[in-house]
């Protein structure tokens, strides 16, 4: 059996066709589009109109790629961006009008467990208690589990879309903006840095998007672009980290646009996504940082071949 996962987010719309032989997840296709479904209304709570037709243009390509590779059934799913619309039910209209794609709207718990079971495909937690985070364009999921069972999970509305909008209004982000978001998180992630110090938490591991970013950065940087073509994890060194958290944040949109290992469309979004990052590692004291490439499309697949 093939199946076709597509995730609709905030910026990015994911592609997965995938099947399950063996018992193993296969990716047999993987595709994704920059669509910035949130832009101009993810604080807002509002689809804009330019967003749904950039939509429906992405999800007329995706069917198509469905038939070319006959896949037996298609899962499209919609997380913050769609679930916080307030014409959330006339954009789902939409797209099956348009496309006879139904899709289905998750909330962030249920989003939190696909992208554990995602990320369990690509790395083992081992027994003792990490901290996954999974960085959206319009949530940030953070999962406590190990690789037996999730301690706790939550779904918080600080996606990179979010807070970039919000608070970076100026070309290179400044020390005033920086400190306003750190201040938001402090307020926003309480309920996490309450249950973190009870678990003990000193591995992070990041699932795919912004992390993905960050470990091709390194890599090229290392002189190591190849690094990560055929592996679904990544060990980051934290100093190696810290080092491109420094050149974002000292940076330019036209000195990103020349990062390499960064893809154009993730080179605005980059800083709050990093800013967000430096302040867990330094917040939890964070000893191991990792990267899992899998997350929610592969959890959602994972999860069907697991109960079909």
């Amino acid at each position: 059996m093939k199946i076709a996962v597509i995730d609709i987010g905030t910026n990015t719309f994911n592609l997965l066709i995938a099947s399950k032989p063996k018992n193993k997840l296969v990716l047999n296709k993987v595709t994704k589009e920059f669509v910035f479904l949130g832009k101009g209304g993810i604080n807002k709570n509002i689809i804009q109109d330019d967003a749904i037709l950039r939509a429906i243009t992405t999800l007329k390509k995706f069917k198509v790629l469905c038939l070319e590779n006959k896949v037996d059934s298609i899962h499209a799913i919609a997380t913050s961006a769609v679930r916080n619309a307030k014409n959330k039910l006339s954009f789902v209209k939409q797209v099956f009008d348009e496309t006879n794609i139904e899709v289905e709207i998750i909330n962030g718990d249920a989003e939190a467990k696909f992208i554990y079971e995602g990320a369990r495909e690509s790395i083992d937690f081992k027994k003792k208690p990490i901290l996954l985070m999974d960085i959206g364009g319009g949530s940030t999921e953070f999962i406590i589990c190990n690789n037996q069972k999730i301690f706790w999970k939550k779904s918080f509305e600080i996606g990179a879309a979010r807070l970039f909008e919000k608070y970076q209004k100026s070309d290179q982000i400044t020390t005033s903006e920086i400190e306003e978001i750190e201040g938001h998180i402090t307020n926003t992630l309480s309920p996490l840095f309450n249950i973190a110090q009870d678990f003990n938490i000193n591995t992070l591991v990041g699932s795919s998007g912004s992390f993905t970013s960050f470990a091709k950065i390194i890599a090229n940087k290392l002189g190591k672009p190849d690094d990560l073509i055929k592996t679904s994890n990544y060990i980051f060194n934290i100093q190696e980290y810290n080092y491109i958290h420094e050149s974002i944040l000292n940076s330019t949109l036209k000195q990103r646009h020349n990062i390499k290992g960064l893809i154009k469309e993730r080179a605005p979004m980059i800083v709050v996504g990093t800013v967000l990052v430096n302040f867990l590692l330094r917040k939890l004291k964070i000893e191991h940082f990792k990267l899992a490439r899998y997350a929610l499309k592969e959890g959602i697949a994972s999860d069907f071949f697991k109960n079909n």
